[in-house]
């Protein structure tokens, strides 16, 4: 059985609680993440910021809703307005400090089963509370594939 270590991500992005939440949804937007850990000056993993965390930050009226994956925009010009006006908040205002990490030697079946009773796209890889990788949901499942006899079907 494989561990994080076999394939989680080494090429990081992340940002600090000092970020500004205008540039955290343009690093998003421009690398086709869902989010990034937050980072310490000694990149020890203090938080994570998701799309929706920013999304959200837009929307203070709806963070109670039922469902808040369904916030009901309007129209885009709506959303780039709000995001003006909150868009030079800082991260360590918006981020979710309850963070969900792992170690390299987190096994596949440890890892499959944090990630879905978390509901969880993307976790940090740590080694001594710093940032070594990240591994998704996508290459998990590849791998738990591989693992299975499937050998070749993602690549």
């Amino acid at each position: 059985m494989k561990k994080v270590r076999d394939f989680m991500t080494r090429d990081l992005t992340s940002v600090t609680e000092e970020t500004k939440l205008k540039d955290v949804a343009e690093l998003l937007s421009m690398r086709a993440l869902s989010g990034v850990p937050v980072v310490d000056h000694e990149n020890r993993v203090v938080g994570y910021i998701s799309e929706k965390d920013v999304i959200l930050s837009m929307f203070p009226e709806k963070v109670k809703i039922e469902n808040p994956d369904v916030i009901g925009l309007t129209n885009l010009t709506q959303v780039i307005n709000r995001l003006g006006r909150v868009g030079d908040a800082k991260v360590a205002d918006y981020m979710d400090k309850n963070i969900h990490i792992v170690s390299e030697g987190t096994s596949t079946s440890d890892l499959a089963e944090i990630m879905l009773q978390k509901d969880l796209k993307r976790v940090p890889v740590v080694r001594n509370r710093r940032l070594v990788g990240i591994v998704d949901r996508s290459s998990l499942s590849c791998i738990l594939l591989e693992e299975n006899g499937m050998e070749g079907v993602c690549r």
